[in-house]
Formats: C-alpha cells, structure tokens, sequence
C-alpha cells in the first residue's frame, strides 16, 4: 500500500494554533498540547494511507479543487490531494473564527 505525504498548510496550521490558544483559556496549556497532538496524529496518520475513502465536504461545489473532508472529534479537517500528496487547508471547530 502506497503511503500519501500529508502537508499542513499554514492555512491549517494558523487554525490549529487558534484552537490551541482557545484550549488553553478554556482547558489549560497541558490539555491543550495533548488535544493539538491527537489531532495531528489522527490527520497524519488516517489521511497517510486512505485520503479518498473520506467523503467531500459540503464546500466542495464552491471549488474546483476536490474538498474532502475528515472528522476528528468536534473538528473537521478539510482537505485536498493532489498526486500522491494531500495537503490539508483548514481544520475547522465549533470555536475557531474565520479570519477575513
């Protein structure tokens, strides 16, 4: 089985961040590092090997780009392959704000 190379764009990872900084406040630093950890490691992990088997997300009809999407906990990851690379473009949360 042929294994994908799974790129965070700084897209995501500006949103992990925001999550990260909203789980300290909410759940303190300790916590919160243990949350950013699982959730990379179930995206890096999951998307690695079968990123088409993961439905496309509601936003894809806006792009041409396929958008895929990923559920993690409360959190949705979208994202997109392009060859044998899946690049992730958002992690989206009941508490991060986009910013415009």
């Amino acid at each position: 089985m042929k294994r994908c190379v799974v790129i965070f764009e700084e897209s995501a990872q500006a949103d992990v961040w925001r999550s990260y900084d909203w789980g300290c406040r909410a759940w303190g630093q300790r916590q919160a590092k243990r949350w950013a950890r699982q959730l990379r490691a179930a995206v890096f992990s999951q998307l690695a090997v079968a990123p088409k088997g993961f439905p496309l997300a509601p936003e894809n009809d806006e792009f041409v780009e396929e958008i895929r999407q990923m559920t993690v906990g409360r959190y949705r990851v979208l994202f997109t392959i392009r060859s044998a690379k899946v690049h992730v473009l958002h992690v989206r949360g009941a508490y991060i704000v986009p910013v415009t």
